[in-house]
């Protein structure tokens, strides 16, 4: 029989938090499920454990492959997924025991949608942006006057704040949908959610927003987007080119929000190299060169964005990077002093 839901987790370095992963989707209320488990090269004993749950299981289904990273491995579980929604869940976390049976009977209302977001909590509690979009079963017609206009970038809120959050894991998929629409074949390292989720959104015929917490996000420290990427820089270039490649010409109405995005995660790296960096000095330089190298920054734009934001990138621009530097190492000076 058929699934109902193909669920993907790509598998690298998680061997310690595997176990409590794969127990809750198998702990699962609903059972019309396949788990479709990558092991992307991992090197430590996450493969072994990925088979032994096979054995166990008819339901779980196991890919090796050599390490090629993330999106790759998602690309290797849609090729052989069977299901006729796609899940997402990554190795380190792990899901509530009616998060599909919640999904179903989300999806079934209103004669099915194309897809679904649902809300999350961390693991530790901590605050995280709220799903902002209004509950409830959106057709096209609705998705375009509600959701399109603040999906990647909400103005009507504070920047930078999403009315979609951009998480694949927290999205369900029909799975022509993703095929047609999904990540292809690209090196991006980072942000790949995006990538692959606002295409989709965007192509969909039908969404569901559902309010319900269903899955818990671990915040660890290893975890990639807590992080210190050197690569940064040359990650959001791609993510920009890929945007534009793929959504933007279809979606032009979509270019300031696209750029708001990427204008938010260029100020964050900003924040990485002024925290996590050796040095102002060296900090700058970094920054000089991973702008200079991509363009990024002369390529946004930045026209309707608020105006903090704007100096930063308007000293960008004019390859002022020792004064950017400076200045928000300064104002990260005053806010750590502020909140001591």
């Amino acid at each position: 029989m058929t699934p109902l839901f193909s669920i993907v987790t790509p598998v690298y370095k998680v061997e310690e938090y595997l176990p409590a992963c794969v127990d809750s989707i198998l702990a699962q209320t609903f059972g019309g499920f396949e788990l479709i488990l990558v092991d992307d090269g991992s090197p430590d004993g996450s493969g072994a454990l990925c088979d032994g749950y096979a054995a166990k299981d008819a339901r779980v289904r196991v890919i090796h492959q050599p390490n090629r990273g993330v999106t790759a491995a998602r690309q290797a579980a849609l090729d052989a997924a069977r299901g006729d929604y796609v899940c997402f869940v990554d190795g380190d976390d792990w899901v509530k025991e009616n998060w599909l049976e919640t999904i179903r009977r989300c999806l079934t209302e209103n004669g099915g949608a194309d897809m679904l977001v649902f809300d999350f909590v961390t693991s530790d509690g901590s605050p995280d942006q709220p799903l902002l979009a209004a509950p409830g079963y959106y057709d096209k017609a609705r998705l375009e006057k509600e959701i399109y206009p603040y999906m990647i970038w909400d103005r009507r809120r504070p920047f930078f704040t999403q009315l979609i959050p951009g998480y694949q894991w927290s999205k369900v998929v029909r799975r022509e949908l993703i095929l047609a629409h999904g990540l292809r074949d690209c090196p991006i390292a980072l942000y790949e959610d995006v990538a692959a989720l606002y295409e989709c959104l965007y192509n969909a015929g039908s969404f569901y927003v559902c309010p319900e917490k269903l899955y818990v996000y671990r915040l660890r420290s290893g975890s990639a987007l807590r992080q210190y990427d050197p690569e940064e820089f040359r990650q959001l270039k791609l993510l920009r080119d890929y945007l534009s490649a793929h959504l933007l010409w279809q979606a032009p109405d979509l270019t300031d929000q696209a750029d708001a995005f990427i204008s938010s995660k260029l100020l964050r790296a900003l924040l990485q190299e002024c925290r996590y960096g050796h040095g102002v000095r060296q900090a700058a330089r970094h920054i000089g060169a991973g702008l200079d190298e991509t363009g990024l920054a002369r390529e946004l734009d930045t026209e309707a964005l608020p105006g903090r934001i704007r100096f930063f990138l308007a000293l960008l621009r004019r390859r002022a990077y020792l004064g950017a530097a400076l200045l928000y190492r300064l104002r990260l000076w005053f806010f750590d002093r502020r909140w001591r």
